[in-house]
């Protein structure tokens, strides 16, 4: 038994020194900040760019739909999710304005400093430190924010047209959820699984060799999806917690699951950097 224990114990505690000598911590919190600053400014974006589409009210009620659908939200990020969809229904007015076009771009800007530094951290984590990060990395960066965003606005129209289409076809009842709860999570797994896999393909300046085969894939997702029931669990039972959401408001319980999110997702980086290079020691 104790045999085992150091079995397990040694590459943990290899990874976690990893992390630490890669200053994991500090990059987890950088970027948790970056996208949390991008959110108001993305949603205006949205707001506005759905909006000028298919109206205020559709565009709302197609994001309330998308968020309702993912099984497990908890009501700790209601405040959040609420606050998000007002912001975006007050520039869904469906005029384009100067204030929207600037707050794109501030989306763009905060985004894209958050996945840059994604980038380097997960270069380093993964060995990759020879790359340099110059002026086609921030606009392949930028590039990326971009298209994040047109995509979501695409989904959004999509979801929300949707069922107006089969109406036409006399099908009234329309949900993206199946309706059972195992499912609706196998489901929702399978997403954050393939989301996982494509950002350590796509993200790194050169492609990583995590891929569908690997445990840590399946380990990240498990991580992503422990840290959302998490945070919910802990903000519902800690009085300090509360207290924290209290004084500084609900964006502290983002905040603080972005950070544990980033944190799997280099955690997950470095183990697959440990496992390349004890398989290289074993070959050599």
């Amino acid at each position: 038994m104790r045999t085992q224990l150091v079995t397990v114990a040694k590459p943990v505690k290899s990874v976690f020194a990893e992390y630490g000598i890669h200053r994991g911590s500090l990059a987890c919190g950088g970027m948790a900040y970056f996208v949390l600053l991008a959110m108001a400014p993305a949603a205006v974006a949205m707001g506005a760019l759905t909006g000028k589409l298919i109206g205020p009210d559709n565009a709302r009620s197609g994001i309330q739909a998308i968020l309702e659908q993912i099984p497990g939200n908890s009501t700790e990020f209601q405040s959040t999710v609420d606050s998000i969809l007002n912001v975006m229904t007050s520039a869904s007015t469906g005029v384009v304005t100067l204030a929207s076009i600037i707050s794109f771009l501030v989306a763009i800007y905060a985004s894209s400093k958050a996945i840059m530094a994604l980038r380097m951290a997960l270069d380093a984590a993964f060995n990759f430190e020879g790359v340099r990060h110059g002026l086609l990395g921030r606009v392949r960066d930028a590039l990326f924010t971009l298209v994040g965003l047109l995509l979501m606005s695409a989904i959004v129209l999509i979801l929300t047209i949707l069922p107006q289409i089969l109406r036409l076809f006399g099908v009234e009842d329309f949900h993206l959820s199946t309706g059972i709860g195992w499912s609706d999570w196998l489901i929702f797994s399978a997403v954050v699984w393939g989301l996982v896999l494509a950002l350590y393909r796509w993200v790194p300046s050169k492609k990583s060799s995590v891929t569908w085969k690997s445990p840590i894939a399946i380990a990240v997702t498990i991580w992503l999806l422990g840290a959302s029931a998490g945070v919910g669990i802990y903000v519902g039972f800690s009085s300090t917690m509360g207290a924290a959401i209290a004084a500084f408001g609900a964006p502290m319980i983002v905040l603080l699951w972005l950070y544990f999110s980033f944190m799997g997702i280099l955690l997950g980086a470095e183990a697959q950097a440990y496992i390349n290079a004890t398989g290289e020691k074993k070959n050599g």
